[in-house]
C-alpha cells in the first residue's frame, strides 16, 4: 500500500465512526479496512461487507476493482465472494469452529427449567419478561435448591436461552391470521411459518359437530348429531371435499375425506347440482390439521404423506385454522338455521329441535352438497371480491384443472386393512359375507390384504401382502356374491348382522330352554322309575330269602304279652331295699327343732347310716 494514502487517512480516523452518510460512503479506497483488519479472513469479510454497501453501480465497480488488486484475485473471484457473503456462507472468523458452537454450556436441567418457567407463564396468560425469569432462576437456586452464590446460570445465558422463545412470542402477536390480509400464513406447532402462494399448496382439514337433530328412515329421532369433516384450500378458501359421519371422526375418517377431495366429484342426479364441481386434488406441499391426539400420533396420516408426496403439519392454535372455523359458522347461519331440527341458542332451542326434526342424514348430505358446489365455491372471494373462490383457485392452479389421479394411488386413504386367506374358487370371507375375485383363483391358500371403503362395503380392494418397505401389489376387485344390485355401507351391514344374530340368539335360546326342560323331566322320570324297580326287586328278594323265618310269630307273641298288664309285676332280688335300722335317741332340743319344722313327705326316702356303705342297687 502507498505510504501517502496511509498518511492521508490518519487525519480522518478520528471522526470515522461519526460519519453516517457523507463522502466517505462514496470512497473507493480500502486502506482504512486494511488498517483495521489484520486477520486475512476478517479482512476478506470486511471487504465484502464494504462492497455490498456500495450506494450505486459506479462505486460498486470501482470498489470491486480495488478489492481485486488488494487481494490479488480476479474480479470474477470477487463476485463469488460477494455471492457467498449475500448467502451468509462467508465466515468472518478463521480456524476450526468449536464442536459446541451454538449450544448452551450449562446443565440441561437449567435449560429445561428456564423454558418451562417462561412457557408456563404463557399458558397462564401472564408472560414474564426476561428479567423476571432471571430472578425466578436465582430464587429457585438459592431457596429451593440451597445453592451458594454463583451456582446458577448467568443472566446473559438466561437471555440467550429465552431469545428464540421471545422472538416466537413477538411473531405471534404481529403475524396475521389466515382470515385476514392479502397474504396467507399459518404457523405449525413447531414454530414454522407456512405461506400459501398457490392453490392446493396447503390444504386444511377439521371436523365439527353440527347443531342439527335428524331422524332415521322410519321417522324416529336419532339420539346422536352428525359430524362434518371438511378439506379447505388455504389459498382460495374453496371447499375441496367433505363428509358426514354418525360418530366423532378420527384419522381414518380424515383420510377418507381427503380421498373424496382428491378425486373428481360424481354425484347422482337426485342431488340436483347445477354446476360442475371441478375443484379436486391432493395437497401439493402441506396437509394442515388440528393437534388432536387422533391425528398427532396417527401413523395413517404420515403414511398418506409419504405415499402422496406431502408433509403433514399440526396447527399451533385454533386461530391458525380460521378459514375452516369460519366455514363452520357460515354453514350454521346460512344452511342449517332455516331448517327444521336446528338447535338454536335461544331458550328451549334443543327441545324445539327435537320436536321439529324431520330430515334424514341423506337429506342433509344433499343440501350441503348443493350449497358447497353451487353457492359457496362460486361466491366472491372475501379478500378480493372481484374474483370468486373458484376463479382464484383456478388461477392459482395455473389456469388449468389438475390431472386426475389414479384411484389406486389413493387406496392408502381407505379404511383399515384386514388379512384373509383365499378360499376355493377365489373367495374370501369378510363381515359374514363371501366375496369372489377371478384373479384370486390361482392364489388359493395364500394371505391377501383387504382394503375397503366403509360407504361401499360390497366391493373390496385386494392387495398382495407387503414385504419389507415395499407396498403390496394391487390384484383386483372382490365383489359380494348375490348382492350385485345393492349398495351397503359398513355400518348398515353391521346393523343387519347384529339384528340377524339377535333374532337367531333369541330363537336358539327359546328352543334350548324347551329342550333343557324336556331333558330334565325325562331324567327325573327315569330316576323315579329306576328307584321303583330297585324297590320292587328288593321286595321280591326279601320275600324269597326269609320264607322260613318266625319273626312274625315272635312279634305277635310279644304284642300279646304286652297287652296283659294287670298281672302283678315280679321284682328282681336286687331291687328289694333292706329293712331300715333303728334310729339313735335324739336329744330334746333336737326333737323340738324337728317338730317345729314341717315334716317332708317320706315317700321314696332312703336313710343310710354314716358307718354303712351303699350297696349297688342296679
Amino acid at each position: 500500500m502507498d505510504e501517502s494514502h496511509v498518511s492521508g487517512l490518519n487525519a480522518d480516523l478520528q471522526d470515522f465512526d461519526a460519519v453516517l452518510l457523507s463522502d466517505r460512503a462514496f470512497d473507493t479506497d480500502p486502506s482504512q479496512i486494511l488498517i483495521e483488519s489484520s486477520d486475512p479472513h476478517k479482512l476478506r469479510f470486511r471487504l465484502m461487507q464494504w462492497l455490498a454497501e456500495s450506494p450505486n453501480r459506479k462505486v460498486k465497480a470501482e470498489r470491486k476493482r480495488k478489492i481485486a488488486q488488494t487481494l490479488e484475485i480476479s474480479p470474477r473471484q470477487v463476485e463469488r465472494l460477494l455471492d457467498q457473503y449475500n448467502g451468509a456462507r462467508l465466515d468472518e472468523t478463521a480456524g476450526i469452529e468449536r464442536a459446541d458452537k451454538g449450544q448452551h454450556r450449562i446443565d440441561i436441567y437449567w435449560q429445561d427449567y428456564i423454558r418451562q418457567v417462561y412457557e408456563q407463564s404463557l399458558k397462564d396468560k401472564h408472560p414474564l419478561k426476561a428479567a423476571d425469569v432471571v430472578r425466578e432462576v436465582q430464587r429457585h437456586a438459592m431457596i429451593d435448591l440451597r445453592h451458594s452464590e454463583g451456582d446458577w446460570p448467568h443472566p446473559a445465558t438466561v437471555y440467550r436461552i429465552l431469545q428464540p422463545l421471545l422472538e416466537r412470542q413477538k411473531r405471534r402477536k404481529t403475524i396475521r391470521n389466515p382470515g385476514s390480509g392479502s397474504w396467507l400464513t399459518v404457523e405449525t406447532r413447531d414454530g414454522k411459518l407456512l405461506k400459501a402462494d398457490f392453490s392446493n399448496q396447503i390444504l386444511q382439514s377439521d371436523h365439527t359437530k353440527l347443531d342439527m337433530r335428524i331422524v332415521d328412515q322410519d321417522g324416529q329421532l336419532l339420539n346422536w348429531r352428525p359430524w362434518l369433516t371438511t378439506v379447505v384450500d388455504t389459498f382460495s378458501s374453496c371447499l375441496v371435499g367433505y363428509h358426514l359421519w354418525h360418530k366423532q371422526p378420527g384419522a381414518h375418517e380424515v383420510a377418507l375425506t381427503l380421498r373424496h377431495a382428491a378425486l373428481p366429484k360424481q354425484y347422482p342426479a337426485d342431488y340436483e347440482l347445477q354446476k360442475a364441481w371441478d375443484i379436486c386434488g391432493v395437497p401439493l406441499q402441506y396437509f394442515f390439521t388440528d393437534g388432536g391426539k387422533d391425528l398427532s400420533s396417527s401413523k395413517l396420516i404420515k403414511a398418506m404423506g409419504k405415499k402422496l408426496g406431502f408433509q403433514c403439519e399440526l396447527r399451533d392454535r385454533p386461530i391458525q385454522g380460521g378459514i375452516v372455523e369460519r366455514l363452520f359458522k357460515t354453514i350454521n347461519t346460512e344452511v342449517l338455521a332455516p331448517l327444521p331440527g336446528y338447535i338454536s341458542k335461544k331458550e328451549n332451542g334443543a327441545k324445539r329441535a327435537e320436536k321439529e326434526a324431520c330430515l334424514t342424514l341423506e337429506d342433509l348430505d344433499k343440501m350441503l352438497a348443493r350449497y358447497f358446489c353451487d353457492d359457496y365455491n362460486h361466491a366472491p372471494y372475501p379478500k378480493d371480491p372481484r374474483d370468486t373462490r373458484f376463479e382464484r383457485w383456478f388461477r392459482g392452479m395455473g389456469n388449468k384443472l389438475p390431472d386426475p389421479l389414479d384411484e389406486r394411488e389413493l387406496d392408502v386413504c381407505l379404511m383399515k386393512e384386514e388379512q384373509r386367506v383365499v378360499q376355493a374358487h377365489g373367495s374370501v370371507y369378510f363381515e359374514t359375507l363371501t366375496y369372489r375375485c377371478e384373479a384370486l383363483r390361482s392364489r388359493r391358500g395364500e394371505y391377501v390384504t383387504l382394503s375397503y371403503d366403509p360407504d361401499h362395503i360390497l366391493t373390496l380392494y385386494i392387495y398382495s401382502q407387503a414385504t419389507g418397505d415395499e407396498a403390496g401389489e394391487f390384484i383386483g376387485y372382490a365383489h359380494a356374491i348375490n348382492l350385485d344390485t345393492q349398495d351397503l355401507s359398513l355400518d348398515e351391514l353391521k346393523q343387519r348382522n347384529k339384528g340377524r344374530s339377535k333374532a337367531k340368539r333369541e330363537h336358539s335360546n327359546y328352543d334350548a330352554l324347551l329342550a333343557l326342560d324336556a331333558r330334565q323331566k325325562d331324567a327325573e322320570k327315569g330316576k323315579q322309575e329306576q328307584k321303583e324297580r330297585q324297590r320292587s326287586e328288593q321286595k321280591k328278594l326279601r320275600g324269597k330269602s326269609k320264607q322260613n323265618s318266625k319273626v312274625v310269630e315272635l312279634r305277635q307273641e310279644r304284642s300279646g304279652k304286652s297287652a296283659r298288664r294287670t298281672e302283678p309285676m315280679e321284682l328282681l332280688p336286687e331291687r328289694v331295699a333292706p329293712d331300715p335300722l333303728p334310729l339313735p335317741p335324739v336329744p330334746p332340743q333336737t326333737l323340738e327343732f324337728a317338730t317345729a319344722a314341717p315334716q317332708p313327705e317320706g315317700r321314696h326316702e332312703l336313710v343310710i347310716r354314716k358307718n354303712q356303705t351303699l350297696k349297688r342297687i342296679w
